[in-house]
């Protein structure tokens, strides 16, 4: 009787470890087929080039370099670059939707630059959640900067003498006159010279 016993468990015991290895060994197989599988499908992510595909990825729209010059190229030759940061993509559309009468002037681009700027400053404008859209309303579309709560909080004790009233500089939306580091997208306290008053210390 202990004999049967005996053969039957390791019966079961052989049973249960053959089922094991197999299911283990077809879960390797069907892994290994998803990688190439996976591996096929990044194809469509890369870019021909004449003699084949590169194996470099295809940049998301607005995050190339190249977005990055004309945008500074366009809105830079009038006014400082402002951070794309700075405003949600939806302030940013309805901004480069209505450059033929931008703060009163016609800014207007061709289509396709228009395009490439507005996919730039999208792919790097504000999150909902983002310290620039704090106190902002839901459903408000914000498009000055300076009208910004977190803006006002930062230049609430300039005086308007100092910007407003003062011919070398005559709006806080004229950053570059005061933020030396502007154009770099530096704006820290510690590189401001108010032009007429000095380096500006609160």
């Amino acid at each position: 009787m202990k004999a049967i016993l005996t053969f039957m468990r390791f019966s079961a015991g052989s049973l249960l470890l053959g089922g094991a290895l197999t299911l283990g060994l077809y879960g390797l197989t069907t892994a290994s087929n998803q990688s190439w599988a996976d591996e096929d499908d990044d194809d469509d992510r890369y870019e021909y080039r004449g003699s084949g595909y590169a194996r470099e990825p295809i940049p998301s729209p607005g995050t190339s370099n190249a977005d990055a010059s004309l945008y500074k190229q366009e809105c830079g030759s009038c006014h400082v670059a402002y951070p794309a940061k700075f405003l949600p993509s939806y302030s940013w559309l309805q901004i480069m939707n209505t450059l033929d009468d931008h703060y009163g002037d016609d800014a207007s681009l061709d289509d396709a630059s228009r395009a490439e700027i507005l996919a730039y400053l999208s792919a790097h404008s504000a999150s909902q959640h983002s310290r620039y859209l704090r106190s902002v309303s839901y459903g408000e579309t914000p498009t000055r900067i300076t009208e910004l709560p977190w803006f006002q909080r930062k230049h609430d004790e300039v005086p308007r003498r100092l910007v407003q009233d003062n011919p070398e500089v005559g709006s806080f939306s004229q950053c570059d006159a005061c933020h030396q580091r502007a154009a770099e997208g530096q704006f820290d306290e510690d590189t401001v010279v108010i032009p007429g008053a000095g380096r500006w210390d609160d």
